[in-house]
């Protein structure tokens, strides 16, 4: 039950990081992958796909790091992205996000970017999450996807 509560706090955390105050942020529309692209899959479940490799730092476990990302539901419906705003800073390992979107930054190098398919059990499960005004953003047992881009490892 623990690890529930923190990805409710991390989806929250997640959600409202890239939030300050009532500015709306337009979240870009969902553009599948070019036909034939390569998709790695982990033995967690998660899927990633390189859109562009980085030539920086290697991001590994213990390196905190600053992304940008657009985050999509499966069926294509956005529900967060830090476009235009400050990157999320996290720390590897430290499980400030989610398991799916923690683990497809590992391995990733700055200027790198990746298309995450993220089952629901390594997102927010059977946990649904709900904006700061009570609306639906992520229903139970949502696989999700995401573009993040790897700005910087530290």
């Amino acid at each position: 039950m623990k690890l529930k509560t923190l990805f409710s706090a991390a989806a929250v955390a997640l959600l409202a990081a890239c939030s300050d105050g009532p500015t709306e942020v337009q979240i870009p529309t969902y553009t599948p992958l070019p036909a034939g692209t390569p998709i790695v899959t982990t033995a967690s479940g998660l899927q990633y796909a390189e859109v562009t490799l980085g030539t920086g730092t290697l991001a590994v476990a213990g390196s905190h790091v600053a992304v940008h990302y657009t985050g999509w539901l499966a069926n294509g419906t956005g529900f967060d992205t830090s476009a235009g705003l400050q990157p999320l800073p996290l720390t590897l390992g430290a499980h400030d996000v989610i398991l799916g979107f923690e683990e497809g930054i590992l391995g990733m190098k700055v200027g790198g970017k990746r298309r995450l398919f993220v089952p629901a059990a390594l997102g927010y499960g059977a946990t649904a999450v709900y904006d700061q005004n009570a609306k639906l953003i992520i229903p139970s047992n949502s696989d999700l996807i995401f573009d993040v881009e790897l700005v910087a490892v530290q």
